[in-house]
C-alpha cells in the first residue's frame, strides 16, 4: 500500500464535503415559507437582517397592504414603489402617510400605459404630488412589481406579482430585509429609461 493514499482518510474527506457549509444552513434557516389570508393576522413579525419571507396569498387583498403593516412598527425615511397599476385608493393613502410623516419620502414608478389606461387616477396622483416636494412620480414601460422601504435599522424589499389595485385571489410575494436586494432593485429607478410629465 502506498504511504502517500490513505482510502479511509479520501472517504472522510469526501464526506465532509457532503455536509452542507454553515453559510448554506444560515441561508436556509432564514428562508420561510407561508400561505396568507389576512396579511395583518398571518404575518406575526417583520424579516430580521438578511431574512426572506416567501408568500402566497389564498384571499384577494392590495399589495400596499404590506406598507401599513411595516410603518405600524417602524418609520419610513424613503419609500420606493413600482408598479403596472395602482388605484386612487393607494394613492390617497400614501400622500395621507407621507402627510403625516409616516413616510418622508416617496417614489413611485408606474407603467406609462397607465396613462392611457387610466387617466383619472393619473391626474390626480400628479396634482397631489406636485404640491410635495418629497413626492416623486415617474413612469417607464414597466410591469415590476417591487416596493423597497429603508427604516432606520431595516432596508425591506417586497415584490411580487400583486398590484396596488385590485388582485387576483392568488398572489405571491417576497418580503424581505436585505440591503444587497435593496440596492440591486433600486436601480429600476436610476438606471432604465424614465420619463416624467
Amino acid at each position: 500500500m502506498n504511504k502517500f493514499f490513505n482510502p479511509k482518510k479520501i472517504e472522510l474527506e469526501e464526506k465532509e464535503e457532503l455536509k452542507p457549509s454553515a453559510i448554506w444552513q444560515s441561508k436556509y434557516v432564514v428562508s420561510h415559507f407561508q400561505k396568507i389570508s389576512n396579511l395583518s393576522e398571518d404575518l406575526n413579525r417583520l424579516p430580521t437582517a438578511e431574512e426572506f419571507f416567501f408568500l402566497q396569498s389564498d384571499t384577494a387583498f392590495n399589495a400596499f397592504t404590506f406598507i401599513p403593516l411595516i410603518a405600524k412598527s417602524q418609520s419610513v425615511k424613503e419609500l420606493y414603489a413600482c408598479t403596472y397599476s395602482i388605484s386612487r385608493r393607494v394613492i390617497d393613502a400614501l400622500i395621507e402617510m407621507h402627510d403625516k410623516g409616516i413616510i418622508e419620502k416617496v417614489t413611485l414608478l408606474i407603467s406609462d400605459s397607465m396613462i392611457k389606461r387610466n387617466p383619472v387616477t393619473i391626474d390626480n396622483l400628479m396634482a397631489m404630488s406636485s404640491t410635495r416636494p418629497n413626492f416623486q412620480v415617474l413612469y417607464a414601460w414597466s410591469h415590476a412589481k417591487v416596493c423597497l422601504m429603508k427604516t432606520n435599522d431595516a432596508h425591506f424589499v417586497i415584490e411580487g406579482s400583486g398590484n396596488w389595485a385590485e388582485n387576483a385571489h392568488y398572489e405571491q410575494y417576497i418580503l424581505a430585509n436585505s440591503k444587497g436586494l435593496y440596492d440591486f432593485r433600486l436601480q429600476l429607478f436610476t438606471t432604465i429609461n424614465l420619463k416624467k410629465y
